[in-house]
């Protein structure tokens, strides 16, 4: 197959250092690669000088006939897994994908989804020295910030690496303000991509139910239910009666949070208490519910128990009704999706294979509920769309920070139900295709 050489540009990251040479062994013997260097225009913002610089040169091929271009940076390596074919096989395939970004590595990343052999789909853009800009992203290019870079819906890098930068220990965004780094010795992000894959194979091997037919056939289920509250906290105790009200799949039972000076500590203590309740009581799951919690209108008995039972079926540990942050989400049913770690703890389904685990684990003064169930649980999901959030009562028995600021709260849970629809709608356009 004969292919075009990729307009390549080379940007400089230092000056007066052996870097453009460098870079021309780099790429020596490559016919595949058409190199320009480009000199990085400057700026009191580095970041803003490197955009810049990205601009100009999607300002002078726009009017040209290329189809994508090769931004690197001078410190680009190969790794040994580089070939030309299956360079050009990716950027075939995100082609077809309606690709606009496709890096050769990723020096970060938050979510990431396997689509093809050789490509995952990335929620962020992944910091890469090597990335390959599509003609359908140049306009925007031009006339936004590098946020663009992120926030743009077809983001893919190829794995295993075909890139890596030479300065490790140096911060290796090309784009972000952030600067975020690469600082310790041996760091290695393929390993955070190795988990996701075995994560999704894990579960693809484990199959679950179709989504409930019949909601009658839930009616003699009811999951026994442990409400936190202190006693004087009577108008969260009155709210969440009536979140509770009428709903008969529930057993409701009110427990009295443990006192400490500490908050957080009160509410480990607390969910201890109930695991114990639940081991004595022969409970096979239980749900725990602060006061605060809040049904939203996508709450049905039938949605809550078919997941239960499917997640389940999965060899779930801890399955959550709405989360206010996340790290990395990864779809796993058509409303389930496993995540690494969590925030909120306000609607919380436990499963009895970690009740003795909560109830083993050393905890001291500095326990954060969500953080130590995230590090406790190995399988863990949130549904989606969420069907819990927290009210919010101008104060917080846990936190004396972010829940006591109504805006945040609501924005952090709207941030995560907004990440958690991009991740699933790349599932569905370029998976589940």
């Amino acid at each position: 197959m004969t292919t075009q050489p990729i307009s390549t540009f080379i940007i400089s990251t230092q000056s007066g250092t052996d870097n453009k040479e460098n870079i021309l062994n780099v790429f020596n013997g490559r016919d595949e690669f058409e190199l320009s260097f480009v000199e990085t225009i400057t700026d009191k913002k580095d970041s803003n000088g490197l955009w810049q610089t990205v601009q100009r040169i999607v300002e002078n091929v726009v009017a040209t006939n290329v189809d994508y271009i090769l931004i690197c940076k001078d410190n680009h390596r190969f790794t040994d897994n580089y070939t030309k074919s299956d360079l050009f096989d990716c950027i075939k395939q995100s082609q077809e994908l309606g690709a606009e970004i496709l890096c050769g590595d990723a020096r970060s990343f938050a979510s990431a989804i396997r689509v093809s052999k050789n490509m995952f789909w990335v929620e962020s853009y992944p910091e890469s020295p090597f990335t390959i800009i599509f003609r359908s992203l140049f306009s925007e290019i031009l006339t936004q910030d590098y946020k663009i870079l992120s926030s743009t819906r077809s983001k893919f890098f190829i794995y295993p690496f075909i890139s890596f930068p030479s300065n490790l220990e140096q911060p290796v965004s090309i784009f972000s303000d952030l600067q975020i780094c690469v600082t310790k010795p041996g760091f290695k992000i393929s390993e955070q991509v190795e988990l996701i894959d075995y994560i999704s194979t894990f579960y693809e091997s484990i199959s679950s139910p179709n989504q409930a037919e019949q909601p009658e056939r839930f009616d003699h289920i009811v999951i026994p239910t442990y409400v936190i509250n202190l006693p004087e906290r009577t108008e969260r105790l009155e709210h969440i009666k009536t979140q509770f009200a009428g709903r008969k799949e529930f057993d409701v039972q009110i427990i009295e949070a443990c006192r400490n000076p500490i908050g957080a500590m009160g509410l480990w203590e607390t969910i201890r208490k109930i695991i114990n309740i639940a081991v004595e009581a022969g409970d096979d799951v239980i749900l725990i519910c602060e006061d605060d919690h809040e049904f939203t209108t996508d709450y049905s008995a039938s949605f809550l128990l078919e997941n239960i039972i499917g997640a389940y079926l999965q060899q779930t540990e801890m399955l959550l009704g709405g989360i206010c942050g996340l790290a990395k989400a990864l779809p796993v049913a058509k409303n389930r999706a496993w995540i690494s770690y969590s925030h909120c703890t306000q609607f919380t389904v436990l499963y009895k294979p970690v009740f003795q685990k909560i109830l083993d684990e050393p905890y001291d003064g500095k326990v954060v509920a969500d953080i130590l169930l995230s590090n406790i649980v190995i399988n863990k999901m949130v549904l989606f769309p969420f069907i819990s959030v927290q009210k919010y009562f101008g104060y917080s028995d846990v936190s004396k920070g972010n829940n006591d600021n109504k805006e945040l709260l609501l924005q952090n849970f709207a941030r995560a139900n907004a990440r958690l629809t991009r991740i699933f709608d790349a599932k569905s356009t370029f998976v589940d295709l």
